[in-house]
């Protein structure tokens, strides 16, 4: 039976004890109270965690303090911070200076959906009301609160909701304070973008990362009632900062930031191992693949002579460098495998991905006792940065985490595969892998492809004829297009059918080639 699914709440706050403390009561009236909750302090002073622990024997759940120094507006770190605490798998979350309807929790839970994230609205306490709801320690709310704005968003009402609950790619009206979300997305994008240290728009830019990703917007109204007190606006310095960080996001399609949630990842592994990074002018990927296995205890990048700037980049970080001549995939990689100093290799290619969830797997399949000799990792594979569900890639897994005492390349020129001794288990979390930019770079990839597989059926001896320069292209691009529902995956299924085919017949022109020059 599954395990059911948990919900983390979490609370942004900055010294308003009085705001927090009515969220805090709202919370005590949920219909559906969270499996925990975490309160996520941008450096209050001691009487926030005064009110905190007041409070705590009140909650039949856990309740977490995630609190770092007061260093300005660092909405962004202490966020990231907490959502590394969170157990839960859905993540809920509110700012402390608003009042939750008893349904809340359970209004975000029951709309929910699995790729999606969901914005809520809110009801704008004025300052007269607010005044007197602090006063007061009002929680409970008529349906029509009178000069107040967005007054209409308090009638809750599942039906009139129906009207405006749809996936969207939208970035209208994404706002952090009534926001909840699969805690698996945000770590695939590496979490809130710490470079939006002002004021503004980080919530924004999460979303859009997020709809780059491949996730829809659903947007939450007359459902998950919430009321905003009152109070002066914040400065809005780094504001245009922000903004400018906001329209390169969307414009680049980015989905992983750089400096975000595990930047200051830090573990010890009971099994050390190397990680392997294969590169070719990958100056636009290097840093960020490199960053990414920080846990390794070794970093190998091993080079066919790049003339871009990729080893400059590799040369800032703490990483073997090693050059040689390319000659095909498995030859290089088992190079590179030889010269490590650890016998665990974690091999990522500079496209490649791991999510904070399969950073952690990792981690604690190197901190156990181990009987197996390698690990399979489904792959989730993105074309021109989005996602692909079918075109025959959604069937991709291969083998990431290996004992090289155990395992080597099979020697194969292209596709290699990893050969292996004993036995071998599927990870739980996905690779991430960004394929190709625009349709060129797919095609020269493809290209080489051919010609090393043109290379291999010459050594067995295999001759082209006219079965291999037409029916197998029109196949292939059938079995792409039509036989694993690329049709599905729109104009990039079409693009993977099409150059598939392509780098079919490409192949046996250079079988071809390769009899006339014996010839």
């Amino acid at each position: 039976m599954n395990e059911p699914l948990k919900t983390s709440l979490i609370i942004v706050t900055y010294n308003w004890v009085d705001a927090l403390e009515l969220l805090l009561l709202s919370l005590n009236k949920q219909t559906v109270k969270p499996f925990e909750l975490l309160i996520s302090d941008d450096g209050s002073s001691k009487e926030t965690k005064e009110l905190i622990d007041r409070y705590r024997p009140q909650f039949d759940f856990p309740i977490i303090h995630v609190w770092h120094k007061d260093n300005g507006f660092r909405k962004t770190v202490i966020l990231n911070k907490t959502i590394t605490k969170c157990s839960g798998d859905y993540v809920i979350q509110i700012d402390g200076d608003c009042i939750m309807n008893p349904h809340f929790i359970e209004d975000h839970i029951k709309v929910r959906k699995k790729e999606c994230f969901i914005h809520g609205s809110r009801v704008l306490l004025n300052e007269t009301i607010s005044k007197k709801v602090l006063h007061d320690k009002t929680i409970e709310f008529s349906t029509f609160i009178p000069s107040s704005k967005n007054r209409m968003n308090a009638l809750r009402s599942s039906v009139l909701s129906d009207f405006y609950i749809k996936k969207s790619t939208s970035l209208k009206s994404t706002r952090g304070c009534n926001f909840s979300f699969w805690k698996e997305d945000i770590l695939n994008v590496n979490g809130y973008n710490e470079s939006m240290t002002g004021w503004g728009l980080e919530d924004t830019e999460l979303s859009a990362r997020l709809i780059n990703l491949g996730c829809k917007k659903i947007k939450l109204k007359h459902l998950g009632l919430q009321y905003h007190i009152y109070h002066p606006e914040k400065s809005r310095e780094g504001f245009n900062l922000n903004e400018k960080i906001l329209k390169e996001v969307v414009h680049k399609k980015t989905i992983v930031t750089k400096n975000g949630i595990d930047k200051d990842y830090k573990h010890i592994n009971t099994h050390k191992v190397t990680a392997i990074i294969p590169t070719f002018n990958e100056e636009e990927n290097i840093e960020g693949a490199i960053q990414n296995v920080q846990f390794a205890d070794e970093i190998i990048i091993i080079d066919s002579y790049s003339t871009d700037k990729t080893l400059a980049i590799a040369k800032k970080f703490n990483t073997r460098i090693i050059q040689r001549e390319f000659d095909n995939f498995s030859a290089q990689k088992n190079y590179a495998i030889s010269k490590a100093q650890n016998d665990w290799i974690f091999m990522l290619d500079a496209d490649e991905r791991l999510s904070k969830s399969a950073k952690n797997e990792i981690i604690q399949v190197l901190n156990k006792n181990i009987s197996t000799s390698a690990f399979w990792m489904n792959r989730q594979n993105f074309l021109l940065n989005k996602k692909i569900n079918y075109s025959g890639w959604q069937n991709d897994k291969v083998i990431k985490l290996f004992n090289r005492k155990k395992a080597r390349y099979n020697g194969k020129l292209v596709h290699e595969e990893i050969s292996y001794k004993g036995t071998a288990k599927l990870l739980k979390n996905k690779l991430l892998h960004y394929t190709y930019k625009n349709n060129q770079e797919y095609k020269n990839k493809i290209t080489l492809y051919s010609k090393l597989k043109a290379q291999e059926l010459f050594k067995e001896g295999v001759k082209p004829t006219l079965y291999h320069f037409y029916f197998k292209p029109i196949y292939r691009f059938i079995y792409h297009y039509i036989l694993k529902l690329g049709f599905l995956d729109g104009k990039n299924g079409y693009i993977i059918a099409s150059i598939n085919a392509y780098g079919i017949k490409n192949r046996y022109k250079e079988l071809r080639s390769l009899y006339e020059k014996a010839n």
